[in-house]
């Protein structure tokens, strides 16, 4: 899903319930920069999202890393410390992983 699908999407179901509203509130809360950096946050998504075979959140977290300041070293690293917690059921979501990457730091 593109950013501006995804920015839509997100809009109609914050307008459509209150939960999503609050439960998105309660996102940006949980990954704004405090005791431990936004960039760190992302990059343990970034981890999580391999584990968790998810491409949306693959892309979504490459992404925010990337805007927080992390280093290419820094998300490979952390893609691979999501393929040793999922094991090799989640290459696939590790080399969508590194398309992403392709297009962010032109790999």
């Amino acid at each position: 899903m593109n950013k501006d699908d995804r920015k839509t999407i997100m809009n109609l179901m914050r307008e459509s319930d209150s939960f999503f509203k609050e439960f998105g509130l309660l996102d940006d809360k949980a990954f704004e920069e405090n005791i431990i950096p936004k960039k760190y946050k992302e990059l343990t998504m970034v981890a999580i999202s391999i584990v968790e075979k998810c491409e949306e959140c693959i892309q979504y977290h490459l992404e925010e890393s990337n805007k927080a300041g992390a280093l290419k070293e820094e998300i490979i690293e952390a893609i691979k410390m999501g393929m040793m917690a999922g094991g090799s059921v989640t290459y696939p979501y590790v080399r969508h992983a590194f398309r992403c990457l392709k297009e962010y730091f032109q790999l």
